[in-house]
């Protein structure tokens, strides 16, 4: 089998070695691209999965904090929660929208003031 290779590598020319190489190029990167997108779009998922659950950790550790400073408008509270959790994320290397840190900063109020028995 080796020396059946080794005959007919030897025996074709530069463009039928070109073309076979190109084709098996062009081949493997139509197999291989499919699953390296996949690959690609699993690890931004967890990514965005670990900025989701951090985020949420973040705000119910400033909620606390931002209560006590009553010389603050409730506005005023919120817009410096989102701006604590958005530095720490982007500090980590992760990023969510202002939208949705607002959303777990407001989420993590409600269950500031929810009493822990309901």
């Amino acid at each position: 089998m080796i020396n059946q290779l080794t005959h007919w590598l030897q025996s074709a020319d530069t463009t039928g070695l070109l073309t076979f190489l190109a084709t098996l190029l062009l081949a493997g990167y139509r197999l291989l691209h499919p699953l390296i997108q996949v690959k690609l779009q699993t690890v931004h998922n967890t990514q965005k999965l670990q900025a989701l659950k951090l985020a949420d950790e973040l705000a119910g550790a400033i909620i606390p904090e931002l209560a006590k400073m009553t010389e603050l408008e409730p506005e005023q509270r919120k817009a410096e929660a989102v701006k604590f959790v958005n530095q720490h994320l982007k500090s980590l290397g992760l990023s969510l929208t202002d939208e949705t840190l607002a959303a777990k900063v407001e989420q993590a109020y409600h269950n500031y003031q929810r009493p822990p028995n309901q």
